[in-house]
């Protein structure tokens, strides 16, 4: 365990930094929140559409899971996406699903990834995943150039980073991005549990989700809003717990 935490060669912090990256990645996050619009969204652009394609790939992987087909993947400069595609009836849970609970799981998957196989190798990963993402569904220059070009620039900006950045810098850096997919989709939940309220004719997951099943928008805004606190709360638990342990193992 020591060894897993401490290779310098993979870019991986020790226990004890790993701790005070994510602490400090949680603390800028929330500070972030406190600027006004229109800075806030200028500031977070790139991060805003990096979490929307996360959001858009849940969406496709699970139409892909499910036996479906995914027609394309489309962000706007806005930050707003839809996927376009076809799955079986029975799967169309998984599919709405998989956009909101699909961005938390990535990233809780990433401070479990980043743990056990380093910094820089999760940034490399995270690179391969847009690029990938990007080429197999945002394919089409002519209909979707914005997207194709936000995608494949993302995903260099990962690779670049995985190549130069320090130890330190790299698991900032991969904090700062599983907190915000984290927070981004409970955040976005927030705000759709509002949608289905205030705005209850509005379009948007929920409203498809009550198409298909009989509970109404808010109950399935809700039940995404507490699944999503469950998988932080379990990912933060386990990251926190081995990183303690390998800090008192190695002192």
């Amino acid at each position: 365990m020591i060894g897993a935490l401490t290779h310098s060669g993979r870019g991986t912090t020790t226990g004890p930094q790993a701790r005070a990256m994510l602490f400090w990645a949680s603390l800028i996050t929330l500070c972030l929140c406190f600027i006004p619009n229109p800075y806030y969204d200028v500031i977070l652009w790139p991060i805003r559409l990096f979490v929307t394609i996360i959001h858009e790939s849940g969406h496709a992987i699970c139409t892909v899971i499910s036996g479906g087909t995914v027609k394309y993947l489309q962000i706007h400069p806005n930050g707003e996406g839809v996927t376009w595609g076809a799955s079986p009836e029975w799967a169309q849970w998984l599919v709405i699903s998989g956009g909101y609970l699909g961005t938390t799981l990535f990233g809780a998957l990433l401070l479990q990834v980043a743990r056990l196989s380093g910094h820089k190798v999760t940034l490399t990963m995270i690179g391969g995943y847009i690029a990938a993402v990007t080429l197999l569904w945002a394919n089409n220059p002519v209909d979707n150039l914005f997207t194709l070009v936000a995608g494949l620039t993302l995903s260099v900006l990962f690779f670049i980073a995985a190549q130069k950045l320090s130890a330190k810098a790299a698991g900032f850096l991969v904090a700062f991005v599983a907190v915000q997919c984290c927070l981004n989709a409970i955040g976005d939940l927030r705000i759709l549990l509002y949608l289905t309220t205030a705005a209850p004719g509005q379009d948007n997951d929920a409203v498809f989700m009550s198409q298909h099943y009989p509970m109404p928008p808010t109950f399935w805004a809700g039940l995404w809003a507490v699944s999503a606190v469950v998988i932080l709360s379990i990912s933060l638990w386990s990251y926190l717990r081995a990183t303690g342990s390998a800090s008192r193992i190695r002192a």
